[in-house]
């Protein structure tokens, strides 16, 4: 099996090896959607990933397209961040930062966004996580 930055596998989550799967912590996965390789170790993806190795090993079409997604609370902080974002990516923030309650989106240079992240400011990731999938702008 390859071994770079994790297990490498494809969008189906095989291996080099046609018989081994690897999902979760491990898996350094190709995505689909983001057109690149990409190893998440947060509990969202071992919680999704082996449903569609499952699936794979059964032989039915299936890709792991999930956008990246984690969660975290500090103190008096909850965040939640999905999609993928570039260090060229240009951010915008809405809402307040000195109150601690705020947007932050990531846009490509072509104006789609990359990713989202909001702090305090729940229930709001849903439509944020929608956006990011549309590829849609601000």
């Amino acid at each position: 099996m390859e071994v770079s930055n994790g297990v490498r596998v494809d969008a189906q989550l095989c291996t080099t090896d046609p018989d081994i799967y690897a999902a979760g912590d491990v898996a350094n996965a190709f995505h689909p959607l983001l057109g690149t390789h990409i190893r998440i170790e947060h509990w969202a993806n071992a919680l999704h990933q082996p449903q569609a190795a499952a699936r794979a090993m059964l032989g039915q079409a299936v890709s792991y397209d999930r956008l990246p997604y984690f969660f975290t609370d500090q103190y008096d902080l909850g965040m939640e961040y999905v999609g993928r974002h570039e260090a060229s990516d240009e951010l915008t923030i809405r809402g307040s930062l000195e109150e601690r309650n705020f947007r932050a989106y990531w846009s490509a240079a072509d104006g789609h966004v990359t990713a989202a992240m909001h702090v305090n400011d729940w229930d709001a990731i849903d439509p944020m996580r929608e956006l990011v999938e549309a590829g849609g702008t601000l």
